[in-house]
């Protein structure tokens, strides 16, 4: 008898196939998911791959806000001081009291940007959501921060902003366009129970964002209209003596703010408007009133070459004493009622063929 030896043949390639195409379908699958109102509704917003508690917030706040009331109409960027100080609720009512007409506004104010950060948000909303205008709140302070400090670096650096700005990376890219990419961590984070700051229900945000982008504060500062007193430790006061003292007014962020005036076309109307801050910030500039007068005349000469005025409001005095938190941010009052000046401007600027 001839000895047979048992031979198996082992489809190899096909089975790299079916692995292939079977591990395609669950992640389409798994996208697909990730894609779904039902799915995001119960997680906290996706972080869009930055260290910012903000960033990916606002981002799914706006979406939410224009599911709701329809296309974006105005967008209000800047620092922290539009964050609090912005209220589109009252920018409507403003609006509305000059033309007679509705319009939807958020507020995408970013805690700690700089006009560098800004202009690169800034870039974003306008190519994704075309506002009718562009609006941003700006300081002194938004052309003295470098593009090196770690506040205006926490959004500069995240991959997703870069690949908006043109810098191509893997993850800017993904974050771009895979929703599955975007909620991983969460994926992760539920695989091993881990529920606090996954899902939105059992997620706590540092401070209230309102469904508008508004953050509103109530707190009432009673120190605004006075220097500091001497020794003074606390950390507005150390960090606005270290921005002030030696005011400088740096090209990056004059690039940037001519950056976001190059974004108005004839869909988009871009408006600078100064932000209010109360009179005992003024004794934080090395020079006084000579360094913030620098700011007014650099910023509105850039703004005038690109045929945009650069609203004022230092000269109005329009926050009572009483609407403060502290030397540069209102409470919900001032917003208040800065906001519906501004709404009133606005419908203004629209009656009159800019908008």
């Amino acid at each position: 008898m001839r000895s047979r030896t048992l031979q198996i043949t082992r489809p190899f390639g096909r089975t790299i196939l079916l692995t292939l195409l079977a591990t395609l379908l669950l992640i389409g699958a798994a996208e697909l998911v990730a894609r779904w109102d039902l799915f995001q509704s119960k997680l906290s917003p996706p972080k869009m791959g930055s260290r910012h508690y903000q960033l990916g917030h606002k981002l799914t706040l706006l979406d939410k806000s224009i599911e709701m009331h329809g296309p974006l109409d105005c967008v209000f960027v800047g620092s922290s001081i539009v964050d609090l100080g912005f209220d589109p609720q009252a920018f409507r009512q403003g609006y509305k009291q000059i033309t007679g007409e509705d319009i939807h506004c958020f507020n995408f104010g970013i805690d700690a940007s700089s006009a560098t950060s800004t202009a690169a948000i800034a870039r974003i909303l306008v190519e994704d959501y075309k506002p009718r205008f562009l609006i941003f709140g700006t300081d002194a302070r938004d052309y003295a921060v470098s593009i090196d400090d770690k506040d205006p670096a926490v959004i500069l650096e995240t991959d997703w902003v870069g690949y908006r700005q043109g810098e191509f990376s893997v993850s800017g890219w993904l974050t771009e366009h895979s929703y599955l990419y975007r909620y991983r961590q969460h994926l992760s984070r539920l695989m091993r129970f881990q529920l606090e700051d996954t899902l939105l229900s059992q997620t706590v945000f540092p401070f209230e964002i309102l469904p508008t982008g508004f953050t509103p504060f109530d707190e009432i500062g009673t120190y605004i209209n006075d220097p500091p007193e001497p020794g003074d430790d606390t950390f507005s006061v150390r960090y606005f003596t270290e921005v002030y003292t030696a005011y400088q007014i740096l090209d990056e962020n004059l690039i940037a703010l001519q950056e976001m005036l190059d974004l108005r076309d004839s869909n988009t109307e871009v408006v600078i408007i100064e932000m209010p801050v109360a009179d005992g910030m003024y004794s934080f500039f090395g020079n006084g009133m000579e360094d913030y007068q620098r700011f007014v005349e650099q910023v509105g000469e850039i703004s005038g070459q690109a045929g945009v005025d650069f609203w004022l409001t230092e000269p109005l005095d329009m926050i009572p004493d009483d609407g403060w938190v502290d030397y540069n941010h209102v409470n919900r009052m001032g917003a208040q009622i800065f906001s519906n000046w501004v709404g009133r401007q606005i419908g203004q600027l629209n009656l009159q063929g800019g908008g």
